[in-house]
């Protein structure tokens, strides 16, 4: 029933056999109103698999068999699992729920070499700034995969993710988020417009305090619409505490055009030693630009002054 709710706004769906109370395996597989993700989540990875890790395999290579479109394997059971004739593809996962700070590349060229043919690396942040790790990971890495940052400090990876050519996917929440920093999928769609990251040409960041102010955000993009030069121009808030030389590389990467912080965003100092005006307000990436004005009200010339600058 939840698949059949978001239909309109996702692509795939990822069903967590390990939440559900029992499953027809191929029943869910034949009719799945999405293509589909098949997870069977053991603890040691965030999951509520109580059983062996044998029968968690066994279920996952009954998946694969049934012509399940993606079967999700952890990395430790990859060397497990025979890849047979299906036309399935294997997301083999990582999950580190207490850090960030690992090697991706050498661990994404392990898995892939256990026959994965999607890596999917999650880890923490315990900052805004630590958002670059997995966006600088999907933008150097050759083949499709899913890099995100978890909790709340990461959830700028899971909204630039689109910017990312080889990012496969980015999750969402159908109704109660199974991995900390997930946003509504509804939301994904209907208030950050992350449907349009991936082809827009022009991506303004509006870096916001917890909570997103709404009605702001909508003045802005209100503002945009008026005007005609930049009518095409997509406005997207990120819920963020600092604003720091790392999480500015990451936006640089995400080809951002321009930033506008609010109020209640802190701007660290070390921004200086990127070239960047750390007491300006707004910023033209591209052009190199900054402007210094009141971002507590919204001036309809400034985001047209920014854009200009």
């Amino acid at each position: 029933a939840l698949a059949s709710e978001v239909t309109g706004v996702a692509t795939l769906v990822e069903y967590r056999l390990d939440l559900m109370g029992k499953f027809d395996l191929e029943r869910l597989i034949r009719e799945t109103p999405l293509p589909c993700i098949i997870t069977c989540r053991s603890q040691a990875h965030g999951g509520r698999f109580q059983d062996s890790a044998d029968a968690q395999l066994r279920i996952l290579r009954e998946a694969y068999e049934r012509g399940a479109p993606y079967v999700d394997v952890e990395w430790e059971q990859l060397h497990r699992f025979p890849r047979g004739d299906g036309p399935g593809k294997i997301i083999g996962s990582f999950h580190d729920f207490r850090s960030i700070g690992w090697d991706w590349l050498t661990l994404a060229e392990h898995i892939h070499m256990l026959g994965a043919d999607i890596v999917k690396l999650v880890g923490t942040a315990s900052s805004p700034e630590d958002v670059l790790t997995p966006l600088a990971w999907l933008h150097h890495w050759p083949q499709p995969a899913i890099g995100i940052a978890m909790g709340e400090h990461g959830v700028a990876s899971r909204l630039l993710a689109p910017r990312f050519p080889r990012a496969f996917l980015s999750f969402a929440a159908a109704e109660q988020g199974t991995a900390p920093g997930q946003i509504a999928a509804h939301d994904m769609v209907s208030r950050y417009a992350y449907h349009r990251l991936a082809s827009a040409e022009r991506v303004l960041v509006l870096l916001t305090p917890f909570p997103v102010p709404w009605s702001l955000v909508d003045t802005y993009r209100d503002k945009l619409a008026q005007d005609s030069d930049q009518a095409e121009t997509l406005l997207l808030p990120l819920p963020v505490s600092s604003l720091g030389p790392r999480l500015w590389r990451a936006l640089h990467l995400a080809r951002v055009e321009a930033i506008v912080a609010l109020p209640g965003v802190r701007k660290q100092p070390e921004l200086a030693h990127c070239g960047v005006d750390a007491r300006a307000s707004a910023w033209n990436l591209r052009r190199g630009t900054s402007l210094h004005s009141d971002t507590s009200r919204v001036d309809p010339r400034l985001l047209t002054n920014l854009l200009h600058s």
